[in-house]
């Protein structure tokens, strides 16, 4: 077999090495930022058509080649989109796929997997090329040992299958590296280093980061040139003039490439430099690390998580290099093996120096560092594998240990697929430690949450929130998916189903507030993968509003199984006689309704008098069209009279058929337990001020978490036989679903109750569900004492109590003082 034929077969071996483990499944799933350079392939697409120069710039990283890639794929499968939508597309969300989906028969998934295509090849072919380099350095073995190593590591092959700049800037800055290497440590051959600047120019259009091959150079150089000017001081001077010529011909690269370049190239700088310092100040939203969120994971961030995404191959590759390094044993017994470990471990160190310098933080942005070291790791296990065949005067049994340590190596991420990202080092705990330690996922396994809800009944009709819905979920479900957040009530009325993704309940994302609720709810279903659970799905249609939600939801009832009363809001708990207070009631259909039922909203008074009434249909529209599950607000402006008298009033909403004017009774949402046969009380609005009191003898107290002992006022002496008159003013903390009974109980000396009263508030006109989070209320509790009872000091205690959970804890500053408070004492005479 010739030269030529071998180093060919070698090629064809490598390239379909590195291909195809990254080309299979390209569909399977798609990560977070994908949907963004997809819409930003689209618009520089558009811009290249159009010779709209200016546009071709679309983010500071600039992404360039991978805006080519898309391209490629646009060329590919859509040739007329610049034609058919010749406008730029927002990338914030997602304009592109809603036009994609209107207006041809393609999906966004196929449009992605397309540029996907063209950016596993050129990695392929930089992983390939690759190989070049390492032959001149070190031998033919050693060099196809060391690609190949290169090209199985798992995470390098999780990362360089996406339609992203990471994986691709990576393969282009480390081949330049290599080839640079080529060309300083073996014989200065200009044809690797006119090519090391093409290719450095590629990886600068890739991603910014490629910029710190510009100082590793110069360190090299400078390294170089001061042991040659001794020995070769003439020549010594030449290393300059190619570093130079290495750095022109990358910015030719980058102005030639990059249309935005021509038209402005100081312009297009400044943007990018501007543009970058912002990027990398910090998260948009915040990291985690070591077991808890953070916004800056710190200098020891990059070191942690290259020990939980190496292999062992990796650590014991790296491990010998170092043993045999020192020892000057081969592949480090010449100087050029040496000076390669050298810059290698150079490259590394600056790159993570440099890259820790910014708050914004992960794992993947390390990757061009990987591929250096797996480099190293893959020299000390050919010298190890040298050694072995030393021993056993066989050159066999180094090629057997060699294959055998690449295949081991490749296998630890191919048990991954098509998730090579859940990879993990098993030495250090794998995907079992892993999510303890570091932000696990990257939109990995919501396309499997996809297909399940895609399973479910009438799914094209569903809604779903989601963290990294937009793409990662939507290119997937049938149904319509929307981001989570936390305080609008709205996403947690109108949504069927929830999928909280693993490094969202890592980072708290959007609450804490939100992942403990969800904490303490079933999932519907769990996505795990080998063990890692990446995702939970919540059925959010049999849940009600958490309590964090601030928006009415005491009162929430159904309705003749038919209507379902979700929650509420008022403009204010207080108004004055000739306001207008604005109220919103959330109804949802519970299933078809044949009839047009009218809803009926009152304002009612103790006596009960009503003083304004709003009816008709709801929402303004025929309950018989409402589509089953979703959420119609349903406003109406209560107009207080001016001559109204201050003093609590009781908001009632109902509904009735128009036809028989019968009432639809109400029930409790957890678990039809009847509430009336009429209307609801849903709301207490209090008009006018409602006057202060005393203090309490005990001072003001909390009772549980909803209410509050703001005042008293009672008489100082009573006759016996006579009534203790007793008012209390209350105010709400926060909204409560419990209805509490108050008691007034007067205490002799000896500790024993001679009389009392119980009562809910306002004689059970102001049932504590009504009250909203705010409001004061004055009540009177009037004591009939016994005709015998004895003359003497007499203490008056307060509480709160249901019959089923006992009495409300009583708290002095956020410490429990019982179960009661002394509000004072009365004479009896």
């Amino acid at each position: 077999m010739t030269t030529r034929t071998r180093t060919a077969l070698i090629l064809a071996v490598l390239f379909l090495a590195a291909w195809l483990p990254r080309v299979l499944a390209l569909d399977a799933f798609v990560t977070t930022d994908e949907r963004k350079w997809l819409a930003r392939s689209a618009n520089f697409y558009t811009a290249v058509s159009h010779g709209d120069l200016a546009d071709t710039f679309q983010r500071e990283h600039p992404g360039v080649t991978v805006m080519w890639a898309g391209t490629l794929g646009f060329l590919q499968k859509f040739p007329a989109y610049p034609s058919q939508h010749p406008e730029q597309v927002g990338w914030e969300r997602e304009y592109f796929e809603a036009w994609l989906k209107t207006t041809t028969q393609l999906t966004p998934l196929e449009m992605l997997t397309a540029g996907r295509w063209w950016i596993v090849l050129a990695v392929a072919l930089a992983v390939t090329a690759s190989f070049f380099p390492l032959r001149r350095l070190f031998d033919e073995r050693t060099a196809f040992f060391a690609t190949l190593f290169l090209a199985w590591t798992p995470f390098y092959i999780a990362l360089s299958r996406q339609l992203h700049p990471d994986g691709l800037v990576a393969s282009l800055a480390f081949l330049a590296l290599l080839l640079f290497l080529a060309w300083l440590y073996g014989g200065r051959q200009k044809r690797y280093l006119f090519t090391s600047g093409l290719v450095m120019g590629l990886a600068w259009l890739t991603k910014t980061p490629a910029i710190f091959l510009v100082p590793t150079g110069l360190l090299l150089i400078l390294l170089e040139w001061w042991r040659e000017r001794a020995v070769q001081p003439r020549k010594s001077g030449r290393l300059f003039w190619g570093y130079v010529i290495w750095g022109l011909i990358a910015t030719s690269v980058f102005i030639a490439l990059w249309p935005a370049m021509w038209l402005d190239p100081l312009g297009t700088l400044t943007r990018m430099t501007a543009e970058m310092s912002d990027y990398v100040e910090g998260h948009v939203n915040i990291n985690y690390f070591l077991g808890r969120p953070t916004e800056d994971p710190g200098l020891i961030f990059y070191p942690i998580a290259y020990l939980w995404r190496i292999t062992p191959l990796t650590l014991a590759g790296l491990i010998s290099a170092g043993v045999l390094a020192w020892k000057r044993i081969a592949p480090f017994d010449r100087r050029t093996g040496r000076n390669v470990a050298l810059a290698l471990l150079l490259y590394a160190f600056l790159f993570t120096g440099l890259m820790s310098i910014g708050a914004k933080k992960f794992d993947r942005y390390m990757l061009p560092a990987f591929l250096a070291l797996d480099v190293l790791a893959a020299l000390g296990i050919v010298g190890v594998a040298r050694g072995l065949a030393a021993a056993r005067t066989s050159p066999r049994v180094a090629n057997v240990f060699l294959g055998s340590v690449v295949l081991a190596h490749g296998l630890l991420g191919f048990a991954q697929f098509p998730y090579y990202l859940t990879y993990y080092n098993p030495l250090v705990g794998g995907s079992w430690s892993a999510p303890k330690v570091l932000f696990v996922g990257w939109g990995e396994g919501l396309d499997a949450a996809a297909n399940w809800l895609n399973h479910q009944p009438d799914s094209a009709h569903q809604r779903t929130v989601a963290w990294y819905h937009d793409g990662p979920l939507s290119y997937f479900y049938d149904g319509q998916a929307d981001a989570i957040s936390s305080g609008s009530p709205m996403l947690w009325l109108d949504t069927d189903y929830a999928v909280v993704y693993i490094n969202q309940a890592q980072r708290d994302i959007p609450s804490a507030q939100a992942m403990a609720w969800f904490d303490h709810l079933t999932p519907v279903h769990t996505v795990d993968f080998r063990g890692l659970e990446l995702a939970r799905i919540y059925d959010m249609r049999a849940t009600t509003l958490p309590d964090f939600i601030d928006i009415g939801k005491s009162a929430a009832a159904e309705f003749g199984s038919v209507l379902r009363l979700l929650a509420y809001e008022f403009d204010a708990p207080l108004a004055q006689p000739g306001d207008s207070v604005q109220a919103t009631f959330y109804l949802q259909a519970q299933q078809p309704m044949r009839t047009n039922y009218n809803v009926l909203v009152r304002l009612m008074d103790q006596a009960g008098n009503e003083h304004w009434r709003d009816e008709g249909w709801p929402w303004g529209a025929p309950t018989s069209t409402w589509p089953v599950r979703e959420i119609r607000p349903d406003g109406h402006t209560i107009v207080l009279p001016p001559d109204l008298p201050a003093g609590p009033y009781k908001i009632e909403l109902s509904f009735y058929d128009p036809a028989t004017l019968e009432t639809l009774p109400a029930t409790a949402i957890d678990g039809g337990t009847p509430l009336s046969t009429g209307p609801v009380a849903v709301a207490l609005l209090q008009v006018g001020e409602v006057p202060a009191l005393p203090l309490p003898q005990d001072g003001q107290r909390q009772f549980g978490e909803p209410l509050a002992l703001l005042g008293m006022q009672m008489p100082a002496a009573v006759a016996p036989g006579g009534q203790l008159p007793v008012d209390l003013l209350w105010e709400s903390l926060a909204a409560t679903v419990t209805d509490y009974t108050t008691f007034v109980h007067v205490i002799d000396a000896a500790g024993n109750q001679v009389a009392g009263k119980d009562q809910p508030p306002l004689a059970g006109f102001a049932p504590t569900h009504t009250w909203q989070p705010g409001q004061r209320l004055a009540d009177r509790y009037v004591v009939d004492l016994p005709a015998d009872l004895p003359a003497g000091r007499y203490s008056v205690r307060v509480g709160l109590y249901t019959l089923d959970g006992g009495r409300l804890p009583v708290f002095d500053q956020g410490v429990p003082v019982g179960d009661f408070v002394t509000i004072g004492d009365v004479e009896i005479e």
